[in-house]
């Protein structure tokens, strides 16, 4: 019976070949290595993969004069992966831009010759931050990433890492109109144009803006601005972060991916419109969840009981269709993009690159106009808010890979 349990799970056993990791000129020979390094250990911890031995799998590229930088197709890497007698062939690519340091890994299924799986990370550049990055995208590669990739349409999911609490609904991907669709009524800024059709991938998006106590217990430093605080007494545990940059929000989100194993991020500005905009239900509505903007969002006006710039608690309107609370007024939300006009170039959730990160959802120093689900704003990433207006908070992301 025990000889039978061996060559059953020897049999269930996929070998995996590691290729060497692509680089850009930024990228030392020690940091490629170390990224090849760590993906093979990643494979090595993986139940049910092993890897196929790196000095075997380098003859044969060298015996196929295999093009080692450059452009190389699904085909080729297939028929490497053939020859290896292995089921999985990894790539890896890494580039360092300025302070970020990124990496990408892709699975290529070499009875079909096409990827299955991809993943990607930004780190530190430091072989501690290359380390914890390797581990986080082999469990995203094999073992299911957070192990609620499986999860059904309208499923929650509460993340505990550091005691947070952390509470996160499922957003089921598919296409959708982003930019100044008909519910807006012609009421949008230039940069709302041209409306573009886009595909986001299935995710979990905050239920609430993260809050000052979980920001304090994540980054284990209480977030205030004692300037503003001299003016408006809004700061407790329930109450939105403030005053925080992308690179801090971004911080947090690395944090949290390294205490929980699993893929933390701020939303992209496509993931953010589709879950603003109802997702897959579609709200159709100007605001997040309704066409008037009192019943979903805290936003200036002149009324007298509302405070010029004075937020309140989390959740205390009503959710839009997902069950989202403030995605429009309370605090402004970084977007992981960086800022630019819209182009119909690219048709697949983008990623802007010029200089300033995006903020969506306007705020209770904006006007009901800045917290329309189409209305874009933009901040510099270490900036600890957009223009005069300091209400930026963030919600996060986990990617159910």
């Amino acid at each position: 019976m025990l000889l039978a349990s061996v060559l059953s799970l020897m049999a269930q056993t996929k070998k995996v070949a590691i290729m060497e990791t692509k680089t850009n000129e930024g990228v030392s020979s020690f940091q490629s290595n170390m990224v090849r390094g760590g993906m093979e250990t990643a494979v090595a911890n993986a139940a049910g993969f092993e890897g196929y031995d790196r000095a075997s799998f380098d003859v044969i590229m060298k015996e196929q004069n295999f093009q080692r930088s450059g452009a190389v197709n699904e085909t080729q890497i297939a028929k490497l992966g053939q020859m290896a007698g292995v089921q999985y062939v990894l790539v890896s690519e890494a580039s360092k831009e300025n302070e970020y340091f990124y990496i990408l890994v892709k699975l290529l299924d070499v009875e079909t010759g096409r990827f299955l799986k991809s993943a990607d990370k930004l780190c530190d550049a430091t072989p501690t931050g290359i380390k914890e990055a390797c581990a986080q995208l082999g469990i995203q590669l094999f073992n299911g990433g957070s192990g609620i990739a499986n999860a059904r349409f309208g499923d929650r999911y509460t993340e505990t890492a550091y005691g947070v609490n952390l509470e996160l609904v499922y957003v089921e991907g598919g296409e959708f109109e982003m930019g100044c669709t008909s519910e807006q009524g012609g009421d949008c800024g230039d940069d709302e144009f041209p409306v573009l059709r886009r595909r986001v991938n299935s995710y979990y998006i905050g239920v609430f803006e993260v809050t000052q106590g979980q920001w304090e217990k994540v980054m284990g430093t209480k977030k205030t601005d004692d300037y503003i605080s001299d003016f408006f007494d809004y700061e407790g545990d329930d109450y939105p972060v403030w005053s925080v940059s992308w690179s801090g929000c971004r911080e947090f989100c690395d944090r949290l991916s390294r205490q929980s194993g699993k893929t933390y991020r701020l939303p992209t500005e496509a993931e953010w419109e589709y879950a603003a905009k109802g997702g897959n239900k579609k709200d159709e509505t100007k605001y997040s969840g309704s066409n008037l903007i009192d019943e979903v969002a805290w936003y200036y006006t002149d009324d007298e009981n509302n405070n010029y710039c004075d937020i309140h608690k989390c959740g205390m309107k009503q959710p839009n269709g997902l069950g989202i609370f403030d995605m429009s007024g309370n605090v402004l939300e970084w977007c992981y993009d960086w800022y630019d006009f819209y182009s119909m170039e690219n048709t697949k959730d983008p990623m802007w690159n010029p200089q300033c990160h995006v903020a969506r959802g306007g705020s209770d120093c904006n006007d009901e106009w800045s917290c329309r689900v189409t209305c874009r704003f933009q901040g510099r990433s270490d900036d600890e808010g957009v223009g005069d207006n300091l209400l930026v908070g963030f919600r996060i992301v986990l990617v159910p890979y």
